[in-house]
């Protein structure tokens, strides 16, 4: 009888261990959790910082494709006038 009362003792001690255990993985869990979330807005918000930056280039830099685009703007302006002047007679 006394073996059994031990033996339910250090399964009772085991029991408790184990919810401690339990507890505090479930806390590093949440931790780990934030920690991710703040890691993922984070790099969210450095991809449009990078996009943002990479737009800004685009526009100060001379390239072919700014050169492009502006040609093709002044053409699409000079349409419009056109337009316009057609519209007024």
């Amino acid at each position: 009888m006394q073996e059994i009362e031990q033996n339910v003792s250090r399964l009772v001690a085991a029991y408790e261990q184990t919810r401690r255990d339990n507890a505090a993985l479930q806390e590093q869990i949440k931790q780990q959790s934030d920690e991710l979330f703040a890691l993922r807005t984070e790099i969210k918000q450095a991809q449009a910082d990078l996009r943002n930056l990479q737009i800004a280039h685009a526009l100060t830099v001379d390239s072919p494709q700014r050169t492009k685009a502006k040609n093709h703007i002044r053409s699409l302006i000079t349409d419009i006038d056109r337009t316009i002047d057609v519209l007024k007679r």
